[in-house]
């Protein structure tokens, strides 16, 4: 079996790591696995190391946050096509028997497996219009028929993606498969430093990992802070990612009109931020509406409770009392409330940490991924 992973980015977001974890555990069960990226990034240091065969090709998504005028949309549709002959030769030369599209922002690789008569598999990582303000260049409708078309099998990443996409594909084509979410806890010399800095603060310090864009709703968890801190709680806030700069500058300035300068620290992009969850006393997660949420899950497996919107995958992973809180989206003052309630029962803070542990490494693993992908995969080529 070889499988042609084809990429949206080169980065090293949430759906990229799943596609270098689901590589790495094929490539131990025998399978040649091979990758396309749209350009050079964080990834190709990632599949140097592991060789894994990797070409670059310049194509475009063919959905974007804004709406694009009729020229632009079109200017990308053609090159992509002309992208997809491009993709075609390397995917001939590779000798590929299966082609996998990781998220739906893309379609290179759903035309080159038309145009080449393979098995092509589509993995929605998203929802698209509801997390991340996407449009498809030639609309929600046709692009939805055309995945229905170009696609042998959708893979969704939570039963609230498979319920907005199970309107558009039919079911017997559609597959939930929840993450593995494998993590280590390893310390790079700046992530040692800044848990060193945890260990010594007092108070109840919170996390939250992810871009910094307005869908992850990091406004609110310093909001939340910030009403902490004017009830004399002494609160912290740890930011951990990187993105839009403008965003970046407006939650820089909102620390700045609460005074919040010495409870709330902008740690950037950190390539694994486990260990430093594994020193807070929570996880958030504020985002408008979560696919699936990884990092809750790494929160989990840190042992520490996690608070989350009421909407989207979020709702999958959460339960209150059990393993966190889920609190209504936008409402900092009530997200403040659940972490005001960890630091004064820091015995159920713990206890819901050790629930959410032990529930997580049961639920997503590692074995139980690779035996779902596996089981796609041998039909396909059956």
């Amino acid at each position: 079996m070889r499988i042609c992973f084809v990429l949206h980015t080169s980065g090293m977001g949430g759906a990229e790591r799943v596609s270098l974890e689901l590589i790495e555990v094929l490539v131990k069960k025998g399978i040649q696995c091979f990758a396309i990226l749209p350009s050079y990034g964080l990834i190709v240091e990632v599949l140097k190391k592991r060789n894994i065969p990797f070409k670059i090709i310049s194509y475009k998504w063919w959905a974007r946050e804004m709406g694009s005028p009729i020229w632009k949309r079109m200017g990308r549709l053609a090159i992509n096509l002309i992208k997809t002959f491009y993709v075609m030769r390397q995917i001939r030369k590779w000798k590929v028997n299966i082609i996998y599209s990781n998220t739906i922002t893309i379609c290179v690789g759903a035309f080159a497996a038309k145009l080449l008569h393979l098995p092509h598999i589509w993995h929605i990582h998203e929802f698209g219009k509801e997390d991340f303000c996407l449009h498809f260049d030639f609309g929600e409708k046709i692009a939805m028929m055309m995945m229905k078309g170009l696609s042998d099998v959708c893979i969704v990443s939570s039963k609230a993606v498979m319920e907005k996409y199970e309107k558009y594909f039919p079911v017997l084509k559609m597959r939930l498969v929840y993450f593995a979410v494998p993590v280590v806890d390893e310390s790079s010399y700046k992530v040692k430093k800044i848990k060193q800095r945890l260990q010594e603060m007092p108070g109840i310090k919170c996390v939250i990992v992810g871009s910094l864009y307005k869908g992850k709703r990091q406004e609110d968890a310093i909001r939340a802070i910030g009403k902490l801190v004017n009830e004399g709680i002494p609160a912290y806030l740890y930011i951990i990612g990187e993105g839009r700069l403008e965003y970046k500058q407006y939650l820089k300035d909102l620390v700045t009109r609460y005074g919040l300068e010495n409870n709330i620290f902008f740690l950037g992009y950190i390539d694994n931020p486990f260990p430093i969850i594994v020193q807070s006393d929570v996880l958030l997660m504020c985002s408008r509406n979560e696919a699936f949420g990884r990092v809750t899950v790494e929160g989990m497996k840190a042992g520490k409770p996690v608070i989350g919107t009421n909407s989207g995958g979020t709702i999958e992973l959460i339960k209150d009392y059990f393993n966190g809180f889920l609190y209504t989206f936008g409402d900092y003052q009530e997200l403040a409330e659940k972490i005001k309630y960890f630091y004064q029962n820091s015995g159920e803070a713990k206890k819901m940490g050790q629930n959410g542990k032990k529930w997580a490494l049961e639920k997503f693993n590692i074995g139980k991924f690779t035996e779902e992908i596996l089981t796609i995969l041998r039909k396909l080529i059956d």
